[in-house]
């Protein structure tokens, strides 16, 4: 006796009749409806793991109850097969669209009607053992990779968490400055209370609703009451918002300047830059105050290109990751093809891998060969260098400093560090080249 439970939703009998007997000669549980309100009250009362849905219905057209079904929690593991006539292809077509499992066109062919229900009934099968994983695995937050820098920012990482106080994490695009801020969110004493993450621009639309009486972002930041804030691109915050992340971080409240009262919170702010806060510091576009206190506690997380010894570890990582919550099957790199890719540069750093693996697993079985990373690698590398336009989130003067920190700092790591060549090289007088380095946040020795 299978265990698979189906529930078959049509208005014509016949057919209802016909798939129940049909199915319980397979040995499955079945329920029918006729319409969406029994359809309804059926699987509140016994949850299918399979639903044969009819298109058109009396009461309800079978779209609109398929977003019923999709939205309701108790069905988040069943699968849904839609049935459709003749001239409503299209309509079955868009079901699987909006998450339908599959769909079998009438009149209904009998031996196709079992394959498709054991195949749905493996989809739902699989999707709840996954659940199961990864309500049983641990999810691995703290940096990954045995070299030096990684164990040097897991060990940031334990220490932060004891504290409370404000943070500035910099690091390039992708190379895991929300992963830190979660790992040391997740591994404190604030983890039960919630963490939330705002890009600077959505943050100071919403500052900017706040000082219009809209009280969203307070309601919002209450939810997390005792939890964390980050803020990512920090340097893009404006007045407003800086001023009122400085009422956060002094005096533990919500304030701001249309409303004299002050709300009390307990958020730690973690903050995060591409670029830093110094520039746009001494260019008097961030506030002093605010500043001072988050360059307090100042960590740089590094590029993936200066620590590709822990490719292996990632690689390994970012697998697990696909294999058990997506479903995706397992591939084995072997160590040629591990060597390939820590002699890669990686612009995109750990975003660019995690894309990279996960598009080779979707594509490829078997052993990943070198001649299938070389190509991911090349295609990758061209999709990176396409992404490094123009970046219009920000204004000409901090595109510009974005620009200039890019190139300086490429020259550098060409030149072993040598300020006299990378002067040489750019054409900058070698004073004004240490005084750009230093308002860019360029360390000569450390270019990242």
């Amino acid at each position: 006796m299978k265990a698979g439970k189906i529930l078959i939703v049509d208005d014509e009998k016949d057919i209802r009749s016909l798939m129940q007997e049909i199915f319980e000669e397979e040995g499955y549980q079945i329920e029918t409806a006729a319409n969406g309100v029994q359809a309804k009250k059926a699987w509140k009362s016994n949850v299918p793991d399979v639903i044969f849905l009819d298109v058109w219905m009396p009461d309800i057209d079978g779209i609109t109850l398929l977003k019923e079904m999709q939205s309701d929690p108790l069905l988040e593991q069943t699968s849904i097969v839609m049935m459709s006539g003749h001239g409503t292809i299209e309509t079955a077509i868009e079901a699987t669209k909006l998450g339908a499992y599959d769909f079998l066109e009438k009149p209904l062919s009998l031996a196709k009607l079992i394959v498709i229900a054991e195949r749905a009934l493996q989809h739902t099968r699989l999707h709840q053992e996954n659940r199961q994983l990864k309500q049983t695995l641990p999810e691995q937050i703290l940096p990954i990779g045995k070299s030096k820098l990684m164990s040097s920012l897991r060990e940031s990482v334990e220490r932060l968490a004891k504290y409370s106080m404000p943070i500035l994490i910099t690091g390039e695009a992708g190379s895991g400055k929300k992963h830190f801020a979660k790992a040391v969110h997740k591994t404190s004493d604030r983890k039960e209370a919630g963490l939330l993450t705002f890009y600077a621009n959505d943050f100071n639309a919403l500052v900017e609703n706040a000082l219009h009486a809209d009280t969203t972002l307070l309601n919002q930041l209450r939810q997390i009451d005792g939890g964390t804030l980050v803020i990512s691109d920090a340097d893009q915050l404006n007045e407003a918002s800086q001023s009122l992340l400085s009422n956060l971080i002094l005096n533990h409240c919500f304030q701001i300047a249309t409303q004299p009262e002050c709300i009390q919170l307990d958020l730690r702010v973690i903050a995060l830059s591409k670029i830093g806060l110094e520039t746009v510091h001494l260019q008097g576009q961030f506030r002093d105050d605010l500043y001072q206190r988050l360059q307090v506690m100042s960590i740089q997380v590094p590029a993936l290109r200066q620590h590709t010894e822990d490719i292996p570890d990632l690689i390994e990582h970012f697998i697990n990751q696909f294999v058990t919550h997506e479903g995706l099957g397992y591939r084995h790199f072997s160590v040629s093809a591990q060597n390939i890719m820590r002699q890669y540069s990686w612009p995109g750093n750990l975003r660019e891998l995690q894309n990279l693996i996960q598009k080779l697993l979707i594509l490829g079985n078997g052993d990943v060969t070198d001649e299938e990373i070389r190509s991911a690698l090349t295609q990758s590398e061209q999709n990176e260098t396409a992404g490094l336009g123009v970046d219009t989130s920000v204004n000409l003067k901090q595109a510009k400093d974005q620009f200039e920190k890019a190139y300086l700092s490429q020259l550098l790591r060409e030149t072993g560090g040598n300020v006299s060549e990378t002067a040489k090289r750019s054409g900058v007088d070698r004073t004004n080249l240490y005084r750009k380095l230093k308002a860019l946040g360029i360390d000569p020795k450390n270019p990242l």
